[in-house]
């Protein structure tokens, strides 16, 4: 994914990969679970103890100290209600299980899991002090040599008190493996660190300010739900899925190593696609549609485990799926942030003092309540297991108890989720628009700003339904696009696409398969509920004459209201051709929109019928074109001094083709009327040899096709042979494919 510098980096969404997918921090969480599976405890009470540690280390980080004082009002009140839950969770851990416990080991685990956790904060301190220069180089070997073998000996200690020698030194090798993780995750977090102990200067009441303004903007509330409730899954999915596979694994130590590396190895695999994908990718809202999907499909592999003995294979496979979908996922989230930064510019006009405090705070906030979320979880799973010999334990029966909970948390987020990407109200047009804004002075582009208030600043949905529908009938109506360099260079929201009808073929795969961004025109009728139902029975379900005639307005009825969607979701411009006081509204919409950066696409062809029941556009070629429509370019020309350019599209039903033809360009120095039928006679010309081209193919298919059959003559089949005296008497009425002049054929 593309990457621009934008705040700070320890802002960005990726820190949520380096929280619970950080190599130090999944090894400390599985040793957790091996140092409590020693000593005959229950695995999840290491990794719940582990996992109250990082909450409150989490927690002192974002609400206690110096940050504080930047955090916005209502943050703090969330802050302190969450420190009672916090310490609710780690009594139900710290309080019950020494109470039941009959064995001193329970508090050998407590100081084996807080050297762990103490190692770590202050080595995280240590390094940041380093990297700002407040201590020397020797100092800072010297310091960090004694953090890390201090710990080591009082962790040895208690191992070589309350374990077999042979399980002591075992146990101590996972110790000191911990420390180099540890120390080249630190080395990799340097700059981080970094960024995230600097005071960036921000005063608490533009803090504040900040974030009430933002409050303001309905896009960028869209975004914070959607950002709270992914990165709270992964924190929930991943706690979750290391802990089946840490309790379900015999051999432990191996599955510390396979497990991490095939965590990193995936996730490191996954961001390396997505830096060299192709420049012709999906968008950045689609991509994280599939990653979620991802995400979700491992969590089921997950849930099915659950119901059987665990299948170790099945496991790594679960862990896969669920890290691909979980780097696509945060990946793109965090290119959706560094985009988001152009709408907090937009709404707060270019007054981002604290923005980058306030996008780091709620980074935090929301891995900190997916911790929580995770720790109240791994307490309610700790608490069957009390006072009992977890080795005599049914594995199988304990999960099969608890499979909705360990993995209905993490699904109800990730559906979440994607109802609240579905419901994101930006897609790339707008944010390459938006861009495009920031450019420019408010009162240049007044036409643009109206556009992207709509979508920013008020309640707007994006409609991805009719792009599900799309992606669905795509394989139904595979076409070729064509001679699409013909309109390569013309810039967006000059482009006037004109294509033949067809009756609904056209509108149908050009709006599948045209590559290019643009709004449709379409008949008003089309867009009012008082006359649609009667417009598309008179026009469209009266011609269908395989349908019973009583099934007719029932089917209309049925229809209409998908039809009315769909054209709203498309942002169709209206056509109001019986009025031509309205037909003005028309064309002031249709510059508006391109002024605002939209290409426009049209079907002036004439459609109507002799008589009714009949078929009022030609189904071959191109039929005769109204020449309003070119009007389009005076009129933009004189509201923006841009020339539109007319680009030819035929839609061929035979070919499966769509093919751009040379594209007319507006002159706006010849009289208004002579350029309008200039305009449309050209268009017309260039339609029509597209469709002499497409005769040409199908004559030279039908003679290669032909000749074939004439060379097996003798053992054709019988439906073969009839293709081939058609073919043979087609050959003898060779005026039969000869084009009209306006290249059409009515039917």
């Amino acid at each position: 994914m593309p990457t621009r510098d934008k705040g700070q980096p320890w802002a960005s969404s990726r820190r949520a990969m380096l929280v619970m997918m950080s190599l130090s921090t999944l090894y400390n969480y599985l040793y957790s679970m091996s140092v409590s599976s020693a000593y005959n405890l229950l695995p999840i009470l290491g990794g719940a103890l582990f996992m109250s540690g990082a909450v409150a280390s989490a927690y002192a980080r974002m609400f206690l100290g110096k940050n504080r004082r930047t955090l916005p009002r209502r943050l703090r009140v969330a802050g302190t209600v969450l420190l009672v839950i916090m310490l609710l969770f780690s009594l139900a851990v710290f309080a019950v299980y020494p109470i039941f416990s009959t064995t001193p080991v329970v508090w050998a685990l407590f100081a084996v899991v807080l050297a762990l956790t103490m190692r770590a904060i202050l080595a995280r301190r240590l390094t940041t002090h380093r990297m700002q220069g407040q201590i020397g180089r020797i100092a800072f070997i010297l310091l960090y040599t004694a953090l890390q073998v201090i710990p080591a000996g009082v962790v040895a200690l208690l191992l070589f008190m309350s374990l077999p020698t042979v399980t002591a030194w075992q146990t101590l090798g996972g110790y000191g493996l911990s420390v180099l993780l540890e120390t080249y995750s630190l080395w990799r977090e340097r700059g981080m660190l970094l960024a995230e102990y600097s005071d960036d200067g921000s005063d608490p009441q533009d803090v504040e300010h900040t974030e009430v303004e933002l409050r303001t903007l309905h896009a960028y509330g869209a975004y914070q739900r959607m950002h709270l409730l992914i990165l709270m899954a992964l924190q929930v999915t991943l706690v979750m899925v290391y802990t089946f596979i840490g309790i379900t694994s015999e051999a432990i130590i191996t599955c510390l190593a396979l497990t991490v590396g095939c965590t990193i190895t995936l996730r490191e695999v996954t961001d390396w696609i997505l830096t060299h994908l192709k420049r012709r990718r999906p968008a950045m809202l689609q991509l994280l549609l599939i990653g979620l999907f991802l995400w979700m499909y491992g969590l089921v592999l997950f849930y099915r485990q659950l119901s059987s003995m665990p299948n170790l294979l099945l496991s790594y496979l679960t862990l896969g799926l669920c890290s691909s979908g979980l780097s696509v996922t945060v990946t793109c989230l965090a290119q959706m942030e560094l985009e988001m930064t152009d709408v907090a510019e937009y709404g707060l006009q270019n007054h981002m003092i604290g923005y980058d405090r306030i996008r780091a705070v709620y980074t935090e906030f929301a891995i900190l309540l997916g911790q929580m979320v995770a720790l109240l979880l791994l307490a309610v799973l700790c608490m069957p297991a009390v006072g009992l010999n977890w080795q005599t334990l049914d594995f199988t029966a304990l999960f099969q108890s608890f499979r909705p909970l360990m993995v209905a948390p993490p699904l109800l987020l990730l559906v979440g989720a994607i109802i609240s990407v579905l419901h994101f109200p930006m897609n790339n047009r707008h944010f390459e628009k938006l861009r495009r804004f920031l450019t420019l002075h408010d009162g240049d582009n007044p036409a643009l700003k109206r556009q992207l208030d709509e979508v920013v600043v008020k309640k707007h949905k994006n409609r991805f339904g009719v792009k599900l529908i799309v992606l669905l009938i795509r394989p139904l109506y595979y076409h070729r696009v064509r001679g699409l360099e013909n309109a390569a260079g013309h810039e967006d929201g000059t482009m006037v696409l004109v294509c033949n009808h067809g009756e609904l073929y056209g509108p149908v795969v050009t709006n599948l398969y045209v590559p290019i961004s643009f709004r449709p025109w379409c008949i008003s009728s089309m867009m009012e509920k008082d006359v649609i139902v009667r417009y598309i029975y008179e026009n469209t379900l009266v011609r269908q004459k395989w349908l019973p005639n009583c099934l007719k307005m029932p089917l209309t009825r049925l229809l209409c209201p998908l039809c009315l969607w769909v054209f709203n979701s498309l942002e169709a411009i209206p056509v109001y051709r019986s009025n031509p006081r309205e037909l003005m509204q028309t064309f002031r919409r249709t510059v508006e929109a391109m002024q605002a950066g939209d290409n426009i696409l049209v079907f002036p062809e004439r459609g109507e019928a002799e008589a009714p029941g009949q078929k009022g556009y030609v189904t071959e070629g191109v039929g005769d074109l109204y020449t309003g429509f070119a009007m389009i370019a005076p009129a933009f020309y004189q509201r923006t001094h841009k020339r539109a350019v007319f680009v030819p599209i035929y839609a061929s039903k035979h070919l499966r083709t769509l093919t751009f033809g040379q594209c007319v360009e507006y002159n706006p120095d010849a009289p208004a009327t002579q350029e309008k039928l200039r305009i449309v006679n050209e268009l017309t010309q260039r339609m029509a040899a597209l469709y002499a081209d497409e005769q040409a193919e199908l004559a030279r298919r039908r003679r290669l096709r032909r000749e074939h059959l004439r060379r097996h003559r003798t053992v054709l089949k019988p439906e073969e042979q009839r293709e081939l005296e058609a073919l043979e008497q087609e050959d003898d009425e060779p005026s039969a494919l000869e084009p009209s002049i306006t290249g059409g054929t009515q039917k």
